[in-house]
């Protein structure tokens, strides 16, 4: 894991309707040595899981593909963007 994920100003966002999906996120993404943070999810987002998966904008593509194949239920994704301390957030339509 990189912990320089946490100063890019632009990522992505995986949620989870429940813990135990995004740590069975974390167990996947790990188990192929993904570059990605377990991070709380932002409060712009949701309030009803926790956790999300944080990634690098050229991941997105592989780690959902990775996540879907190993039975992991993604319910959403977001593009964030860090405009000084505020973020912008997109729903991406998956």
């Amino acid at each position: 894991m990189n912990t320089n994920l946490l100063n890019h100003s632009s990522f992505y966002l995986f949620t989870f309707s429940a813990t135990s999906q995004a740590l069975k996120a974390e167990k996947v993404l790990k188990s192929f040595q993904a570059d990605f943070l377990l991070i709380p999810t932002l409060r712009e987002i949701s309030a009803s899981c926790g956790l999300s998966v944080r990634l690098a904008p050229e991941n997105l593509k592989q780690y959902f593909h990775e996540l879907v194949e190993n039975g992991v239920s993604v319910e959403g994704v977001y593009h964030v963007e860090k405009e000084g301390k505020q973020n912008q957030i997109q729903k991406i339509e998956s």
